[in-house]
C-alpha cells in the first residue's frame, strides 16, 4: 500500500475542493529510487508534506486514481531528471499534469521543479523547463539542505494545490471520454519522442501566443504528424492524447481512416462520415445512419461542444493522400475549443495543419526499442544489436519485429536479416512500406529503383531527369515534366524525404531502399537504371570544348591526369559506327526551306540518343582508360541535342495537338506560325553537329564528311 493509499481509506477525499494534500510530489524513474528517497528525506526535514509513489507503473491503464488524485492535491512536482527519467512513461505524464496544470494558472513552469543528477540537460523536455527552476543535484549534506530549503520557500507561495481540469456535467460525456470507443490505450513499448510531443502540444496550442511563437503552417489548433509507413505516427498520436490528457478535458474524439489509403476521397469521406454519425448517437444528438450529412452531424457536435465549455481534441488518424481543401475543412474539429490533430504519410498537405515530421528513431530510443524484451550478452552481442540499429534505419516497426526475433541472438537475427532466401521482414511491413509489387518500366517504379540504389545519398531532380533520359522508354525532353510528377506523387504516399543537408535533392529511408532492392521483380530493369545513375553521376559538369585533336595531343604529352589517351580499336570502331549515325541526319545534313517534316527532323535526331548510349556502353565494356569518345558524346547530347529537342519537341507536340482532323499532319506542320523559327534553330545546330562529326573522325581515323584518313 502507497502512503496515498493509506490517506485515502482514512477517508481523504482527492476529488473535492483545492485544498492542498502535498506540498510536493516526487516523480522518479525505478532506476534513481535511491536517490528520490534521499531527496524526499530532506523535504520532509523542511516540514514539507512530500508524497512518493511507491509502486512500479508502466503504461497508462494502470496510473491509480492514487496517483491521480495525489497529483491533484499537491501544490508542486518535483522531478528527479535524470537520463533515465524521459524513458519512463509513467514519470512523463506525471510530470506533463503538473505542466499542464500550471499552463491552465498561465505560467506552465509554477508548478514543475527540476533536479538534475546529469552534467548536460538536453535530455530535459520541454525546453522551458531548462531554464527557471531548474537546479543540479546537491552534491553534499549542506547542498541538499539548502536545495530542500529553496523548493520549500518555493511551494511556500503556491495557496492551493494543481488545478484539476474541469468536467462534463453528469448524464453526458464523461470527463477524458474516448468517443468512438475503444479508447485506445497505447503501448508500453513506446520510446522516445518527447521533443515531438512537445511540438504537438505548442502547435495545437500557438494561438495563445501567436507573435511569440509564429506558425510554420495551418491556421492555428492544427497540427499534422508526418512520416512514412510504420514510422510510429498513429502510436505517438496515441501517447500525446494520453500523457496531455488534462488539457482536454472534453475528451478525445478519433477517426481511424488507415483502411482507406488510395481510396477516392468520396469513399474517405463516407467513412468519416459514418464515425462522426457514431459520436452523435454517443452523445445522445440525434439517430445517424448513413443517411445522415455529415455537415449536419458536425453543426450538432458544435453546438454540444459549445455548450460544454470544454477543450477537446479532435484526431484524424491515417489521413490518405489526394483530398481536396473543401474535405480538409471538414476534418477540422467543429468548434474553436477542439484542437485538431491529424497524421498521415502525404507531405502534400503543409498549409492546412502546421506539420510535424516524424523520422526514424535516434539510436539510444532504437536500441532501447529492439533490446526491450531481451538483454544483448556480450560485446558481440552488443554490437550486433547496435547494427541491427542502423541496418532498419530506427524504423520503429521493423525494430519491433526483430526485438521478437532476437531470442535467438542478435548476431544470429542480423545474419538472418541479410541472408538471401526469405525476408524475415516480409510480410505486413512489405506490403505496407511497397503496397504495390515494384514490375515493369513505369516512372514510379523506375524513380524508386534510382532512389534505393543511391540511398542513403540524396539525388537531385536533374540528375534523375538524366538518368532516366538514357533508358527506354523515355525520351529526354520528356523525363522533366515525369520526374516531377512523379516525385510530387512519391510525397503523398509518404515514400519520399527532401534531404534536410542538401536543399532541392531527395532520398528514401534506407529500410524501403532495402525493400525496393530485395523485392523489385525486375533485377534486370534494376541493373539497367544502376548503370545509367552511375554515367549521370560521373559525367563531366561541364564537357571540355577543348577540340579532341588538341586533347589526344595533350594526351599524348602526359598532361591529362586521368583523361583522355590515344583511342584504342574498341574506341575507334565505337566513334565510327556514331560518326555513321551522325553524319546521316537531318541536322548534318541541311533540310532545304519548305522541304522536309520537321517532325521527322526531330524524330531523326533523337534516334542519336540511343546510339550514343550504345557507343558508351560499348567503350565500358571493354576498354579500362577510354580516350575523348566520351567527351564528343557528352558534348554532343547534353550541351547540343538535348536543350534543342526540349525545346522543340515540346513546343511542336503541342501544335500538333491542335490539329484539325479534316487537315494534314504536313499541312497543319507547314501552317505552324514557329515553323520558320525552328528551321532557323536546326540551321544553327548543324554547325556543332558538323563540328562533332569531325571530332568522332579525328578519333576513328576516318572522316566522312571530307573523306580524309589518319593513319
Amino acid at each position: 500500500m502507497t502512503q496515498g493509499d493509506a490517506d485515502a481509506q482514512a477517508g481523504v477525499s482527492i476529488h473535492g475542493d483545492q485544498a492542498a494534500q502535498w506540498d510536493v510530489f516526487v516523480s522518479y524513474s525505478r532506476a534513481d529510487v535511491q536517490q528520490a528517497g534521499v531527496l524526499a528525506a530532506a523535504l520532509r526535514e523542511q516540514g514539507l508534506r512530500v508524497f512518493v509513489d511507491e509502486t512500479s507503473v508502466e503504461d497508462f491503464a494502470s496510473i491509480t486514481t492514487t496517483i491521480t488524485g495525489a497529483l491533484a492535491r499537491s501544490k508542486s512536482l518535483l522531478a528527479f531528471y535524470s537520463a533515465r527519467y524521459p524513458h519512463s512513461r509513467a514519470c512523463q505524464w506525471e510530470l506533463t499534469y503538473a505542466y499542464l496544470a500550471g499552463q491552465r494558472e498561465g505560467d506552465p513552469r509554477k508548478r514543475v521543479l527540476v533536479v538534475n543528477p546529469d552534467a548536460g540537460a538536453g535530455h530535459v523536455q520541454p525546453v522551458e523547463l531548462r531554464d527557471a527552476r531548474h537546479w543540479p543535484w546537491p552534491s553534499t549534506p549542506s547542498a541538499l539542505g539548502r536545495f530542500a530549503a529553496r523548493v520549500a520557500a518555493h511551494t511556500a507561495e503556491l495557496v492551493d494545490a494543481m488545478s484539476a481540469p474541469r468536467a462534463y456535467p453528469d448524464g453526458r460525456a464523461a470527463p477524458g471520454s474516448w468517443l468512438p470507443a475503444p479508447a485506445r490505450t497505447g503501448s508500453s513499448h513506446f520510446t522516445g519522442r518527447l521533443r515531438e510531443q512537445w511540438h504537438i502540444h505548442t502547435a495545437l496550442h500557438r494561438h495563445h501566443t501567436p507573435l511569440v511563437a509564429p506558425s510554420s503552417g495551418g491556421s492555428g489548433r492544427t497540427a499534422q504528424l508526418r512520416g512514412m509507413a510504420g514510422i510510429g505516427k498513429s502510436l505517438l498520436a496515441q501517447e500525446y492524447a494520453l500523457r496531455f490528457g488534462s488539457a482536454f478535458p472534453g475528451g478525445v474524439f478519433w477517426f481511424d481512416l488507415h483502411g482507406l489509403q488510395g481510396a477516392e476521397p468520396s469513399a474517405v469521406m463516407d467513412a468519416y462520415a459514418e464515425q462522426v454519425a457514431t459520436v452523435t448517437d454517443a452523445l445522445g444528438l440525434g439517430s445517424g445512419g448513413p443517411e445522415r450529412q455529415l455537415r449536419q452531424s458536425l453543426s450538432r457536435l458544435a453546438v454540444f461542444l459549445g455548450e460544454q465549455g470544454s477543450p477537446c481534441l479532435w484526431t484524424v488518424d491515417g489521413l490518405p493522400d489526394g483530398l481536396s481543401e473543401e474535405h480538409l475543412n471538414l476534418l477540422r474539429g467543429p468548434h474553436l475549443l477542439a484542437s485538431t490533430l491529424i497524421t498521415t504519410r502525404s507531405r502534400r498537405y503543409g498549409g492546412f495543419a502546421e506539420p510535424v515530421d516524424l523520422g526514424p528513431l535516434p539510436d539510444a530510443d532504437s536500441l532501447q526499442l529492439l533490446t526491450a524484451r531481451h538483454t544483448p550478452r556480450g560485446e558481440a552481442e552488443q554490437a550486433a544489436a547496435a547494427a541491427l540499429v542502423h541496418d532498419v534505419g530506427g524504423h520503429p516497426q521493423a525494430l519491433g519485429i526483430l526485438r521478437e526475433l532476437a531470442a535467438a541472438g542478435f548476431t544470429r537475427t542480423r545474419n538472418r536479416l541479410h541472408a538471401p532466401g526469405p525476408d524475415i521482414l516480409a510480410g505486413e511491413l512489405t506490403g505496407t512500406l511497397l503496397p504495390d509489387p515494384l514490375a515493369g518500366r513505369a516512372p514510379t517504379a523506375d524513380i524508386l529503383r534510382l532512389l534505393a540504389v543511391a540511398c542513403p545519398a540524396p539525388l537531385s531532380s536533374k540528375t534523375l531527369e538524366t538518368a532516366l533520359g538514357t533508358v527506354p522508354p523515355y525520351d529526354p525532353w520528356e523525363t522533366a515534366s515525369l520526374t516531377a510528377h512523379t516525385l510530387d506523387a512519391l510525397l503523398g504516399t509518404g515514400a519520399l524525404t527532401p534531404s534536410p543537408a542538401h536543399d532541392g535533392t531527395w532520398t528514401v529511408h534506407p529500410l524501403l531502399a532495402r525493400t525496393v532492392r530485395r523485392h523489385d521483380e525486375d533485377i534486370a530493369r534494376q541493373e539497367d537504371l544502376r548503370r545509367a545513375l552511375l554515367h549521370a553521376l560521373t559525367e563531366p559538369a561541364a564537357p571540355s570544348p577543348v577540340p579532341v585533336a588538341q586533347a589526344l595531343e595533350a594526351g599524348s604529352r602526359g598532361l591529362w591526369r586521368n583523361g583522355p589517351s590515344e583511342p584504342g580499336p574498341q574506341e575507334r570502331s565505337a566513334a565510327f559506327d556514331l560518326q555513321v549515325e551522325l553524319v546521316t541526319r537531318v541536322g548534318v545534313q541541311p533540310l532545304p526551306a519548305e522541304e522536309g517534316s520537321l517532325r521527322e527532323a526531330l524524330t531523326s535526331l533523337h534516334t542519336l540518343f540511343a546510339s550514343a548510349r550504345a557507343a558508351l556502353h560499348q567503350i565500358a565494356a571493354q576498354t579500362e582508360s577510354p580516350g575523348a569518345l566520351p567527351l564528343v558524346i557528352s558534348h554532343l547530347v547534353n550541351d547540343q541535342l538535348r536543350p534543342f529537342l526540349t525545346t522543340w519537341h515540346t513546343a511542336l507536340r503541342r501544335h500538333e495537338a491542335a490539329r484539325p482532323a479534316d487537315v494534314g499532319a504536313f499541312e497543319h506542320e507547314q501552317n505552324w506560325p514557329r515553323a520558320t523559327e525552328m528551321r532557323i534553330a536546326l540551321d544553327k545546330l548543324r554547325t556543332p553537329l558538323v563540328s562533332a562529326a569531325h571530332e568522332l573522325g579525328h578519333i576513328c581515323g576516318v572522316d566522312l564528311l571530307d573523306g580524309s584518313r589518319r593513319p
